[in-house]
């Protein structure tokens, strides 16, 4: 009988455990989760692959199998890099945007941050409040932020293509980014035109975006060796696609 009642009673703790856990967790697009692992090989900022193991730190994410992209963050520096296998033209409506939900606020109305490069060239911040109104413009400040973007070949892709690389300082400024956050991307080719988002859900919606969790451990080996073997055999698939539409095209 004190078998029984000891074990119901860890059954009920369990269950307990289970209501607070729910409790705490914040609404977040379904089937849209990755993390970001502890930086081992700071990069260049410079929009390029500056060296072959610069970004193998980093989980890789698909957006079909046009568009990569990793993330790694370290000493409250998150980095990101972002690869548009598809896209080889430089058009001044072509975008990059990220928006963050720093601490999954969440809510139906802009939350967090949002940034947007238009042109290749020009990049704006905005910040949600989350009350209801729209983006607001924010004014950088020195250190808070760093981008650069290019039509480079990378060690997935030997087609050159555009690149972006993109880092925040989570410690300085108005950033203050937690070990979990809510996160969106959009990207947009004008030539194609192919415009692809993770998840594919409304920028103004923080509750609709995808997770990012912070790990403060290296990227798992296995991983790292089965991600550059999987770029490798999508970008030979690119390559193929973009080749047969260049032929169609001159028909």
């Amino acid at each position: 009988m004190k078998r029984i009642v000891n074990t119901f009673c860890a059954l009920m703790l369990c269950g307990l455990v289970l209501l607070i856990t729910a409790g705490t967790v914040m609404a977040a697009e379904p089937g849209y989760e990755r993390t970001s692992y502890l930086t081992q090989v700071v990069p260049t900022i410079d929009g390029m692959w500056t060296s072959p193991d610069e970004w193998t730190d980093g989980e890789v994410t698909w957006i079909g199998t046009d568009v990569a992209f990793r993330s790694t963050l370290d000493s409250g520096i998150t980095r990101w890099i972002v690869e548009f296998y598809s896209d080889t033209t430089d058009d001044p409506g072509d975008f990059w945007r990220f928006c963050i939900d720093y601490g999954q606020y969440g809510g139906s109305s802009p939350t967090g941050w949002k940034f947007e490069i238009t042109g290749h060239n020009n990049i704006a911040w905005y910040v949600g409040m989350g009350t209801g109104s729209d983006w607001a413009v924010y004014t950088v400040n020195e250190g808070e932020m760093d981008w650069a973007n290019s039509l480079s070949a990378s060690p997935t892709n030997s087609t050159p293509h555009w690149i972006l690389e993109f880092q925040i300082d989570k410690d300085s400024g108005i950033i203050q980014m937690h070990d979990v956050w809510n996160f969106l991307l959009q990207v947009n080719d004008a030539s194609n035109p192919v415009f692809l988002a993770w998840p594919p859900t409304d920028p103004n919606v923080p509750d609709e975006w995808g997770i990012e969790y912070y790990s403060t451990e290296p990227i798992p080996e296995g991983l790292t060796f089965g991600v550059m073997a999987l770029l490798s055999s999508i970008s030979v698939i690119v390559g193929y696609k973009y080749f047969m539409k260049r032929k169609e095209t001159k028909k």
